[in-house]
């Protein structure tokens, strides 16, 4: 058992290391930025170059099809009806939807509306509203529910039972995506698919003229929107609400938490120079209007940047802006600047210059039909992961480091008697030094464990507001393990620990937070440069376990998050002789197989579940020794 003193000791050290490691919270953010530098290319891509990579990058899609689609109910109004519409995407995958057509309508151009991502549907009030002022414009009107919004809240299991408010649209969406990225499919991909079946459905209505569609939207950033036009050249014109869709590279330190949902994230889209701004730029030279409600975000040098695109492509007159307050969900303003901007692209009269309250209509929603995006995905899995993976494999997924490194350094020592606690720091990757403890026995076994541990599934404390929390108490395993004469080696991995970013997590506090939370952040600015979070952590506890060889045998003890990291360095590098996990991950493809996980979406690397899962890297440690500990048992007790 540690005793008081030892306690003592151990905060007395880390109080004297933190005046001499100031810079380990923004270490990782700064490194984050050099490396999202160096993957751009020399020459920025064309519009038309990130059109083609973005259907790389976020497809493959079908070619368009016969739509299959149905009505499931007419309402008349005066000049104009409302068809409840429900259509496939994928097979008896149906996607939700309104039609507003107008009466005696032929051949008239179309506006395709996705619900914005907030927790309403697609016929809250101000949704039909605009409708309304688009249909009196002479416009049909298709509106849909995005995947995990209105009818489309997709369901726990088979039991039939709904979300619980613990989720929220925008959670649904993280939960939905870390699935498919584990696939190594991409959750804007799936978005992008459900307008694209919108636009096939669109263009086999008599009313529609399929060379005068466009899109409109309401939504923080219109990232998803913006892909859509991307990659969809039937959108002829574009009205596109973003509150912060400027530049994400380098990472400005104030605002980079914000966007943490993996459908706004494109794996590799770094090293082909697109980032979030370029995404607007695809729809070049189309018409394209930017409506703003958000002062903040770079919105200004973002503007900037796309209205140089158009000077370009000589077709200046194309780029608009316009702003509003944003005390409306979506502002009158707002609604009556993207009428008559769709209006002025596609030729239509005069659109009128104030609006008329709609009386929004009821009994317009329906049941969703057919499979849930969980059924498809647990069919995309099936047979995965492959039969094998072999040590070269793996070691060309998490890519270890190699060659020279800089030598570790000693900051400083303590010394009671009974232990003897050294503060180091480990050089990993250029520009990053890991923080670490070396506790030392007085009568030592020879063993050395390297321990790492972490867990971003609990909810962050607060620093701020009214909800205050105190931070967790320390992790005593380090000293109870030598207290038994094991020499330990404690890692802060990067990001965790005294490596963790100062910034605290926006917003939710709820116990899916981890699905959306600083990590994840971090994670996808990784994918954006074709590397992830997860690799980097493996990478920083082979670094401790090199060094480590040069004090013992040893054993590497990995606790939640660092359970997973330690199974992996303990199947890449033989010198480890025992693997040791406590509350680990036990398997990616539970994951997938599960509606609701409460593993920490960082530990995804991109398209994982395509090579291997948790139990056949184990397997490579064989013949060395192997202990998962059973609940209740901890690291300490093993040892």
């Amino acid at each position: 058992m540690i005793n008081r003193r030892q306690f003592v000791l151990a905060s007395a050290a880390l109080a004297s290391l933190k005046a001499q490691t100031g810079d380990l919270p923004d270490m990782l953010l700064a490194y984050f930025a050099r490396r999202l530098e160096a993957a751009r290319p020399k020459t920025p891509p064309t519009p038309a170059e990130i059109r083609r990579l973005l259907r790389e990058i976020t497809g493959p899609y079908p070619a368009p099809t016969a739509s299959v689609a149905r009505i499931a109910k007419t309402t008349p109004k005066n000049g104009y009806r409302i068809e409840n519409l429900l259509f496939q995407s994928q097979p008896d995958y149906w996607v939700t939807a309104n039609l507003w057509v107008p009466s005696n309508a032929a051949k008239a151009p179309a506006i395709l509306m996705p619900r914005g991502h907030f927790d309403p549907d697609r016929m809250m009030g101000d949704y039909q509203q605009i409708a309304f002022d688009l249909v009196r414009a002479g416009f049909v009107v298709l509106s849909y529910d995005p995947i995990g919004q209105g009818p489309r809240r997709q369901k726990w299991s088979e039991s039939g039972a709904q979300f619980d408010g613990l989720i929220t649209t925008a959670l649904e969406h993280a939960l939905i995506g870390n699935k498919l990225a584990l696939l190594g499919e991409s959750a804007a991909g799936w978005q992008i698919r459900d307008a694209m079946a919108a636009v096939d459905y669109l263009a086999t209505r008599p009313e529609v003229d399929p060379a005068r569609i466009g899109l409109a939207d309401h939504s923080d950033n219109g990232a998803e929107t913006a892909l859509i036009c991307a990659v969809d050249s039937r959108i002829a014109c574009a009205a596109l609400h973003a509150a912060r869709f400027g530049h994400r590279w380098p990472p400005d330190p104030t605002t980079w938490i914000v966007v943490d949902d993996t459908q706004e994230y494109l794996p590799g889209a770094a090293a082909h120079g697109i980032d979030f701004c370029e995404t607007f730029a695809a729809m070049a030279p189309r018409p394209l209007l930017m409506l703003r409600e958000n002062l903040d975000g770079g919105f200004d040098s973002a503007v900037d940047h796309l209205r140089e695109q158009y000077r370009l492509a000589g077709e200046l007159a194309k780029f608009g802006v316009q702003s509003a307050d944003a005390s409306q969900d979506w502002p009158a303003r707002l609604r009556m600047e993207t009428v008559a901007w769709f209006a002025r692209w596609f030729r239509t009269a005069a659109p009128p210059k104030t609006e008329t309250d709609v009386i929004p209509a009821s009994g317009l929603r329906e049941v969703c039909p057919g499979k849930s995006v969980y059924e498809l995905i647990r069919e995309r899995a099936a047979g995965l992961p492959p039969s094998g993976i072999t040590v070269e494999r793996l070691r060309a997924i998490i890519r270890p480091l190699t060659g020279k490194r800089d030598p570790v350094v000693v900051l400083n020592s303590l010394n009671d008697g009974e232990l003897r606690i050294d503060r180091l720091q480990i050089p990993s990757e250029p520009g990053i030094r890991l923080p670490a403890r070396l506790v030392r026995p007085t009568m030592p076994n020879g063993k050395v464990v390297v321990y790492v541990s972490g867990d971003t599934t609990k909810l962050d404390p607060v620093t701020t507001g009214d909800d205050v929390e105190d931070p967790p108490p320390p992790d005593r395993t380090p000293e109870k393990l030598a207290a038994k004469g094991y020499t330990v080696l404690a890692v802060d991995v990067r990001g965790i620990g005294e490596m963790s970013p100062r910034i605290p997590r926006r917003g939710f506090r709820v116990p899916y937070h981890h699905l959306m939370n600083r990590d994840m952040a971090l994670n996808m600015m990784a994918w954006s440069f074709g590397d992830s979070l997860f690799a980097m952590r493996v990478r920083d506890v082979l670094q401790a376990v090199d060094h480590a060889t040069t004090l013992g045998e040893v054993w590497v003890a990995g606790k939640d998050m660092g359970a997973t990291w330690a199974v992996f360095a303990g199947a890449l590098d033989q010198r480890v002789k025992h693997v040791i996990t406590e509350k680990g991950l036990a398997s990616w493809k539970s994951m997938v197989e599960n509606d609701r996980f409460h593993a920490a979406s960082s530990q995804i690397h991109w398209g994982i579940l395509r090579e291997c899962d948790i139990p056949q890297v184990a397997g490579l440690i064989a013949p060395r020794r192997v202990t998962v500990l059973d609940k209740g048992r901890t690291v300490d007790q093993a040892g």
